[in-house]
């Protein structure tokens, strides 16, 4: 009976998210801008996105959880902490990500992603700056009553920035091509993004995003962040392919910040997100 209810929730986890260790979006104000933001990054979660932005994020941690399209089977977790290094050596990062789907208080299948990051400054001048990054990633699945597997994931990722005001950049995620399972392997997907994010004014930043599964469909989206007032933002974006709408808010005070994102989807429910973080330079 236990595994007539596994295959069932599977199907529809896995009906929802195309594949496993898909792209969940763990953070919220990422999630509030429609998830572009490889050409942003720059705090705890940009580890997730792209790891040549956290180089200009400050030494922050964050935790987040969903519990994705509204089912309460559905949970994602996420934790992230950057370090900067002195400034040559560039800023480390650490992140986990983590989705379990249970059932009366078991937990019948968990992904987990353990990831390693590092950020660094190619070159840098008075008006713009090139940056790289890589992260590694460790992959685990486990499904109640089957073998457990792993894989490992390499990322790459770019930011480069013009009279400090517009912003390149992209990743490559699973660059090696990971695979899971001995006789039918399952590759992990297969990201390529790209994007722009320009501040008209100091108060808003503006992002667009293309990405490219390489055995899916192409997804465009972007959004929008407004610092209506110290310290209170609201963000909000589309996405095409899934057709989404998103928007959200941030609130910052004395290195605290609390994130909370909206998703809406044209078929299934909506998606809350809140993500707490903490600064340790208190600002």
């Amino acid at each position: 009976m236990k595994k007539i209810i596994l295959l069932s929730v599977l199907l529809v986890s896995l009906g929802m998210l195309s594949a496993v260790f898909n792209d969940y979006q763990p953070s919220a104000r990422a999630r509030a801008m429609s998830n572009a933001y490889v050409a942003i990054s720059d705090d705890a979660n940009g580890v997730f996105f792209n790891p040549a932005g956290i180089y200009s994020a400050q030494m922050s941690a964050s935790v987040g959880m969903a519990q994705l399209f509204g089912e309460d089977f559905s949970e994602l977790k996420t934790g992230s902490f950057v370090y900067p290094l002195p400034k040559k050596l560039g800023t480390i990062g650490l992140g986990i990500k983590g989705y379990d789907v249970d059932y009366e208080d078991e937990v019948l299948m968990s992904e987990y992603q353990y990831t390693l990051a590092h950020g660094f400054n190619l070159m840098e001048d008075i008006h713009s700056a090139i940056r790289i990054g890589w992260s590694a990633n460790f992959y685990h699945l486990s499904m109640d009553g089957f073998d457990e597997d792993n894989a490992f994931g390499l990322n790459l990722g770019a930011l480069a920035t013009l009279h400090q005001r517009t912003n390149f950049g992209f990743a490559v995620c699973n660059l090696n091509q990971p695979k899971m399972g001995e006789n039918n392997q399952h590759s992990l997907p297969r990201k390529f993004s790209m994007g722009i994010s320009y501040i008209p004014y100091d108060q808003v930043i503006t992002s667009i995003e293309m990405k490219k599964d390489f055995a899916q469909d192409t997804e465009f989206m972007g959004g929008v962040e407004v610092r209506l007032f110290d310290p209170f933002y609201i963000r909000a974006g589309v996405h095409q392919n899934p057709a989404t709408w998103s928007a959200g808010a941030g609130f910052r005070l004395i290195g605290i910040v609390l994130d909370y994102s909206f998703t809406m989807h044209s078929v299934l429910s909506p998606t809350h997100y809140f993500n707490i973080s903490y600064n340790f330079a208190g600002k």
